[in-house]
Order: structure tokens, then sequence, then C-alpha cells
């Protein structure tokens, strides 16, 4: 895996963080906020104003968690993690149900963050929302952080098989849905 500009900006921040830059810590809330932002609103069903909630708490878990972390290359997943957990509590909480999709048996898929099915961002959105949890944050993951399935797997806690069973079935109901003119 090859290591751009913008990761090694990115890993340098999340050091001078960790020695207590708040500066530093500003300036990597800037680069991933929007991210943050992005992942949270798709995931959660809620205003905007209890979104921002939301990612403000997640953004404090990362702050207090920070002096934690070891590996600053996964700084990336390990963020979403958290994020993820936060909603995956916010889901408890709510007690929003959280079950998945009738799984059968699985075909190979590429690893790529790309779709076959050419849906715009507004229906994709729709399907996403027609997904249970565990669905919709592969799918956002994949589709609009473009993160690798092994990235994934991370943030999700869970192996390189169920992600890919996950985003494949995922992709079926999108295109299931989508078929039956739902989105």
């Amino acid at each position: 895996m090859s290591i751009n500009t913008q990761q090694i900006y990115e890993q340098t921040l999340v050091l001078r963080s960790q020695l207590g830059d708040e500066a530093a810590f500003a300036e990597l809330l800037a680069l991933d906020g929007l991210h943050l932002l992005s992942f949270t609103r798709h995931m959660m069903r809620s205003s905007p104003e209890q979104v921002e909630d939301l990612v403000q708490e997640i953004w404090l878990a990362i702050y207090r968690g920070l002096p934690r972390l070891r590996e600053v290359a996964r700084f990336r997943s390990w963020a979403f993690r958290i994020a993820r957990d936060r909603i995956y509590r916010e889901y408890r909480r709510r007690k929003i149900p959280i079950r998945p999709l009738e799984e059968g048996e699985m075909e190979e898929l590429p690893e790529t963050g790309e779709t076959s099915m050419a849906l715009d961002g507004e229906e994709l959105q729709r399907g996403l929302d027609a997904h249970s949890p565990v669905h919709r944050d592969v799918l956002v993951l994949c589709f609009f952080e473009d993160m690798s399935y092994e990235e994934i797997a991370r943030v999700t806690e869970t192996t390189l098989g169920t992600v890919r069973s996950r985003i494949y079935y995922a992709r079926r109901a999108l295109k299931t849905a989508r078929e039956r003119k739902m989105i």
C-alpha cells in the first residue's frame, strides 16, 4: 500500500495532537470533520442538529482516545470505528432495530468501491435509508468514503468475509429495489 502526501500530513497531525498540540487537532478536525459528519448523516435519520450533536460527541471521544492510539497510520479507520460505535449506541438508546438483510449464498465480488449499478446520489441515499444499519454502514464506507474492504473490516470490527457478504447483499437489495422502482 502506497502512502500519499495527504496521509503523511494526517499522520503528522495525529502525532502532534497526541503531544497536546491543540492547533494540530483543530487541523485534523478540519481535514476529517466533513467525512465523519457525512458518515453520521448517512447513518442517522435525525435532524441536522441531532447529527451535529452526535458528531461533537464523536470528536470528543476521538480527542480523549487519541493518546491511546498506537498506529497513527490507522487513524482514519479508528476514528470511523469510534463514530460507528457512537451511532450504534444511539440506535440502542432510541431502540432502533438493527436487523440484517436475509442472506443466502454469496458470489464473488470485486474489491472496489465501484458499484455495477449506476445510481445517482439521491437514489443511493433512498436505498441506504431502506437498509438496516449493519448494511448501511458498509455501503457508506465503501461508496461515499471509498474505503477498502480491509479498512471497512477494521471500522466494523468484522472479518473481511463478513464485509464482502454485507456489501454483496446490500448491493443486491439496492438492485432489487431499483428494479421494482422503489428508489
